[in-house]
Parts: C-alpha cells; sequence; structure tokens
C-alpha cells in the first residue's frame, strides 16, 4: 500500500504512548530512537504523559530543547514552582495555570492541531458522561492540559460542556485510536505495570508501585488505580493488538508522581527498549503483517 504523505510503498506508521506519569518520560528516550535511526511514524496517539510527549514529536520540538527543560525539573525545587494548590470543596489539588505556562513555552499558546507536522490524538475522559472523549482538533495546549488531568491531583479541565481528566482512566495505551487515524502497523508503547504474569499465593513477579512517604492506606488505594488500569489495559490490547508492544523496564521507585528526579536512567531505559525492539521493526516495516511481539 502507497503512504499517501510520502508516496512509498511503505506501510502507514503509527506510533501509540502510554500514560504514566513520570515513567513516561522513557517515551523521549524511545523518540531518541526512531530519529536517529530514521524511521519515520506517520500519526501519533497518546494519553497523559504519553500525550504530551506525542504533542511535542508532532509539533517538531527538539528533542534536546525537551530534554534540557525535563533536566531542569529534575530539581525538585522547579517541580515545586509549577504547582499552584487550590483549596476547593473537594480539597487540595492543583490549578495547572503554571504548568500550563511550561507547556506554552516548550510548544507555543496558540499552537493548533493544524498546525502539527503529522496527525495528534489524545485521550480524555468526561467526568460528566464517564466517556471517552478523543482530542485531534482546536488548541494543542487546551487537549495536552486534558489529557494530563489526573483525578485527585489536577482540576479537572472544562472544555465547552466537558469535563476532562486523564485518559487513563478508560484508555491507556489507546491503539485503537491510532487506528482510526488511519496507521497500518502500530508501535505501541506501555510504561506503566502489568500484573498478568502474577499467580494468587505466589510472590508476584510484578509487585506494583509505591508512593514514597505515603501512609499504608494510601498505596493500597493507589495499588488498586494501578491494578485496575492494567487488568482494562491488558482487556483493551487483547481488543485492539498492536504490531509491536514495547515494555520498558523501569525502575519500581520511579511512580506516576515521583521519580522526576530519575529522568536521565527513564530515559535511558526507554531507549534501551526500543534499540532491543529494532530488528523487530525492520522486520514489521519490511515484511508487512507480523504477529504483536512484546519486547522488555
Amino acid at each position: 500500500m502507497t503512504n499517501e504523505t510520502t508516496g512509498s510503498a511503505r506501510p502507514r506508521v503509527g506510533l501509540v504512548l502510554g500514560g504514566g506519569g513520570a515513567r513516561g518520560l522513557a517515551h523521549i528516550g524511545v523518540l531518541r530512537v526512531l530519529q536517529r535511526e530514521n524511521i519515520q511514524v506517520d500519526c501519533v496517539a497518546g494519553t497523559s504523559m504519553g500525550g504530551l510527549v506525542g504533542a511535542l514529536y508532532a509539533a517538531d520540538v527538539p528533542l534536546a530543547k525537551v530534554e534540557a527543560e525535563i533536566n531542569r525539573l529534575s530539581h525538585v525545587t522547579e517541580q515545586i514552582r509549577l504547582v499552584d494548590v487550590s483549596i476547593t470543596a473537594a480539597g487540595l489539588s492543583v490549578r495547572g495555570r503554571r504548568i500550563y505556562n511550561f507547556m506554552a513555552d516548550l510548544l507555543g499558546e496558540d499552537l493548533t492541531f493544524a498546525d502539527l507536522r503529522l496527525p495528534l490524538a489524545m485521550v480524555s475522559v468526561d467526568l460528566r458522561t464517564g466517556r471517552e472523549v478523543v482530542l485531534q482538533g482546536g488548541s494543542v495546549l487546551d487537549a495536552v492540559r486534558a489529557t494530563i488531568s489526573v483525578p485527585g491531583v489536577f482540576m479537572p479541565t472544562e472544555l465547552g460542556d466537558y469535563r476532562l481528566v486523564d485518559g487513563g482512566v478508560l484508555d491507556n495505551v489507546p491503539v485503537d485510536v491510532a487506528r482510526s487515524l488511519g496507521a497500518e502497523r502500530i508501535i505501541a508503547v506501555d510504561v506503566l505495570p502489568t500484573f498478568s504474569r502474577n499467580l494468587p499465593g505466589v510472590e508476584p513477579v510484578e509487585p506494583g508501585l509505591q508512593l514514597p512517604f505515603a501512609p499504608l492506606y494510601l498505596n493500597e488505594v493507589y495499588h488498586v488505580l494501578m491494578v485496575m488500569i492494567a487488568a482494562l489495559t491488558e482487556n483493551r490490547l487483547r481488543q485492539f493488538p498492536p504490531d509491536l508492544l514495547i515494555r520498558p523496564q523501569l525502575p519500581q521507585s520511579v511512580t506516576l508522581l515521583s521519580g522526576f528526579n530519575r529522568s536521565a536512567d527513564i530515559i535511558a531505559a526507554g531507549e534501551a527498549a526500543m534499540e532491543a525492539a529494532l530488528p523487530d521493526i525492520r522486520k514489521l516495516l519490511g515484511e508487512g503483517e507480523t504477529d504483536a511481539k512484546e519486547t522488555a
């Protein structure tokens, strides 16, 4: 099949970047390898941190600039400057205006989806209806803000009739969305734990993530959320399998909310996983249909 964008005979390639907070910095390492190996991507779908990194990639923001900003944010004092806490009826939450301004510095405040160099879609969830919302038009910054609005941490993003939160609630690795963009071969990256290898009553292969300095009850609630997202993700990946699934090996100490100070290690893990997957990617792009594979 001829790619309409390039006129070449290769399949249209979609890149799917999953949500995962600090763990999603591994996507930067994935992009490093794609650029170094001159592997062209034709569309991107992402959720949460995957949506943010996907937006930077689709907007052609230089990776060196992104990494420089991430390195700057590895310092706790810089992270604190991004937090603008608001007291509401629901308790403490982050308004997100400072984070919005930080993203505007990288992307440009007036950037629209029409300005991007390749098609991009980000996933969010509407709290009013409980339904998934795919964002692929209008303001890129508003869409990024919506897809990263982690419930209980950030205030929901109000867009028209929608009250939007992090898309990982329903679709953390949105392969189906990449298919809707016309992707014929899909490379997906999942940075959250999967518990499918664990057996009841046996020492777990994947022990899950723990929030540092959090009380036991909060860690248990957090773990339950991770278990639910993992199960939903596995189910959706069975329903909409990618052609290649990459799961970087990330430290257990890196969670959704902690680990930004280890950005170099996280990025390196994504790079290593992508490098290990290169033979499968070459085969995928050169020989057409292949079975979905998982690379650690």
